[in-house]
């Protein structure tokens, strides 16, 4: 089987590290192929932006009336800082893959939905993704890696 658009959640882990790089060199070798590093942003790091001065949140999500261009102005400015911060950190490491690397970055409450509707949305055929390895299957796996073992049918491979 034949990839061609690989994930890999990206979270500036050393486990994220290593599934990256071992995904460049799988994808390196498969000159149709493209590689996404994507960034799951918990959406309580939305009330970090700063747009929200003089609304209270709870959890990063606005308590009172917030006008939704406001709100998604905000979330869009998180999303934009997580992908600068994730191009410095790991442009070096796709750099080989030229213009078949990119970058994202997705706002989402829970990370294991965060990857497995992109994964779905973007027609990912493998997901390469880090592990713990401490020992129980679910500690063994990382409990984001159980949940999207759980949660798709798309392949996905774990790197130790």
């Amino acid at each position: 089987m034949a990839f061609n658009n690989v994930l890999v959640p990206y979270d500036g882990s050393d486990h994220s590290k290593k599934a990256l790089s071992t995904a460049v060199e799988l994808v390196a070798a498969l000159p149709d192929a493209k590689l996404t590093a994507l960034t799951v942003v918990p959406a309580y790091r939305v009330e970090t932006a700063g747009s929200f001065h003089d609304v209270e949140t709870q959890g990063g999500v606005p308590a009172g009336i917030v006008e939704y261009d406001q709100y998604k102005q905000a979330v869009q400015l998180v999303l934009d800082k997580a992908k600068a911060e994730q191009v410095e950190s790991i442009g070096d490491i796709m750099a080989p893959l030229g213009e078949r690397a990119i970058v994202d970055a997705v706002a989402e409450s829970s990370v294991v939905e965060g990857i497995v509707e992109y994964a779905e949305k973007h027609e990912v055929d493998l997901i390469v993704m880090g592990r713990r390895g401490l020992g129980a299957i679910r500690a063994m796996l990382g409990s984001v890696s159980y949940g999207v073992l759980h949660s798709t049918d798309i392949s996905v491979m774990t790197v130790k």
